[in-house]
């Protein structure tokens, strides 16, 4: 079976929902921003949702970037 889509793996085939709590998403200048509570006011960036394509290149928005206090881009 082949999928053409553009979600990613784990939002077609969750791994369980207790994975999901602790995610948020955020508005940011041009689209939105999923974000992980990793505790102690950090949150590690999952992913960028945008319909543009320079905010992939904005290296603030990469996945795995740790941002530190409240979330607010």
């Amino acid at each position: 079976m082949i999928l053409y889509t553009m979600l990613p793996e784990e939002m077609i085939f969750p791994q369980d929902e207790t994975s999901y709590a602790k995610q948020q998403t955020i508005p940011v200048e041009g689209g939105l921003l999923v974000v992980e509570d990793i505790g102690e006011s950090q949150y590690k960036v999952i992913r960028l949702i945008s319909s543009d394509p320079s905010n992939y290149l904005n290296e603030n928005y990469s996945p795995g970037r740790i941002i530190m206090g409240k979330p607010q881009l």
